[in-house]
């Protein structure tokens, strides 16, 4: 059972929390946030999307240290940073420093240092990226199409619910669309799914391109991949590779779902089959991810040690 400690407790941090807190396999310690610890718990337990939770935090040290230098995180053997803040390699250090055998980080990072990991794989480095929901969904639909009819290009649109970062109504932002009321509007945005994807795998250089749409939703996410096949197959042919291929990461439905239906599913792609498309060798997926359990799901995977 490892020993966990997260720092930055906004929406990746606490799914993290409620995942690790139900779990028989982790024990959280420590929680570290900018807000105090009655800030923490209040949003721990009452989420507007996750419903109530409730957890003995009574073996938790709660803390609002400004840096990972400042952590009180002894004892901890993972480090958990959601706060999409420390991405530097030399930053993330403090937390070996401090005695963690592992430290995983919810943001990508620019520091070629840090480990990107895709979904399933298992890291030997000690400080490690877990990528983005959005590039894990479409590693996770890219690598079937690719085993099974060879993949010669992929265009994805990643079909996200709001974040955070987003306005509830309309103010200034130096990205002009990404300043629009986000529970009114569909927003174009900037995604870094393709390039992730190609971090993940080289293979896929200047075969992968992907654009962003922010919906009206809390939760629950859509990426839409179109797939140019050296191969020739069929709707029938597609769904029955993805089928076989189930694992952890990625799962199929066929129940005409929709996206509230995803909330609280721990993979991060599940093929919708009702949606599949094939003419010959172009064919269109989609799948479903709960963008913040699925992938606070691949996360926990990274703590094992």
């Amino acid at each position: 059972m490892a020993t966990i400690a997260i720092n930055g407790f906004g929406r990746i941090g606490r799914a993290c929390a409620r995942m690790i807190l139900r779990s028989q396999a982790h024990r959280l310690i420590a929680v570290n946030d900018l807000a105090d610890r009655a800030a923490q718990t209040y949003l721990l337990e009452r989420d507007s999307v996750h419903g109530g939770f409730k957890a003995d935090l009574s073996g938790v040290k709660f803390s609002c240290a400004q840096t990972p230098q400042e952590c009180d995180f002894d004892g901890a053997e993972v480090v958990l940073d959601c706060t999409g803040v420390f991405t530097a390699h030399r930053e993330l250090e403090a937390y070996l420093d401090r005695g963690a055998k592992r430290v995983v980080i919810s943001a990508l990072s620019a520091d070629e240092s840090v480990a990107i990991a895709p979904p399933l794989s298992k890291p030997e480095a000690a400080i490690v990226s877990a990528g983005s929901c959005t590039a894990n969904a479409l590693y996770a639909m890219s690598n079937v199409m690719n085993d099974h009819f060879g993949v010669a290009a992929v265009l994805a649109t990643s079909i996200h619910s709001y974040t955070s970062d987003q306005r509830v109504l309309d103010g200034r932002n130096d990205d002009r669309r990404r300043g629009r009321a986000s529970a009114i509007n569909i927003i174009p945005v900037v995604t870094s799914a393709a390039k992730n994807l190609i971090r993940y795998d080289p293979t896929y250089a200047n075969k992968a391109a992907a654009i962003g749409l922010r919906i009206p939703a809390p939760n629950v996410s859509m990426m839409q991949a179109v797939f140019a096949l050296k191969n020739a197959a069929s709707d029938e042919a597609i769904n029955a590779a993805f089928t076989r291929s189930q694992n952890a990461a990625l799962s199929v439905t066929s129940d005409y779902k929709v996206s509230t239906d995803i909330i609280g599913s721990t993979a991060s792609a599940i093929v919708d089959t009702n949606l599949t498309l094939c003419l010959d060798r172009l064919a269109c997926v989609c799948a479903w991810h709960d963008n913040e359990i699925g992938f606070a799901a691949r996360m926990l995977e990274f703590a094992k040690i």
